[in-house]
């Protein structure tokens, strides 16, 4: 099973990088920009930061950056599907499945076969 790319860009599109990431850091409006103390190493001046109208956060400290679905799996250590279920739960969204097909197992020990010969 899959999630639809589709979905995934409309849940980023929907989710709010600043929201997300602010319920976890303490962010200052700097500019166009928030900015505090990243989340990711330890440091006593803020460098990191979140931009509202590129959807992403980056530390110029340690150069951990992302979207927020990238923030759910580096802050709270969340597999890719996990934090996209979390996400989609926080707006309100049913994450939708696609099958993928997959090679039928027997036929792998044949190709192994053909090729040792």
């Amino acid at each position: 099973m899959a999630i639809p790319q589709n979905f995934i860009q409309e849940l980023l599109a929907r989710a709010d990088v600043v929201e997300i990431v602010g319920r976890y850091v303490q962010l200052k409006k700097t500019g166009a920009n928030f900015s505090g103390l990243c989340p990711f190493h330890g440091e006593k001046t803020p460098s990191f930061t979140v931009s509202p109208s590129k959807q992403f956060f980056h530390c110029f400290g340690c150069g951990k950056n992302g979207n927020a679905i990238g923030f759910l799996m580096d802050y709270a250590g969340m597999n890719f599907v996990e934090a996209v279920k979390d996400l989609a739960g926080q707006y309100g969204m049913q994450v939708p499945e696609e099958d993928i097909p997959r090679p039928n197992a027997r036929a792998w020990p044949n190709r192994s076969r053909s090729r040792r010969r």
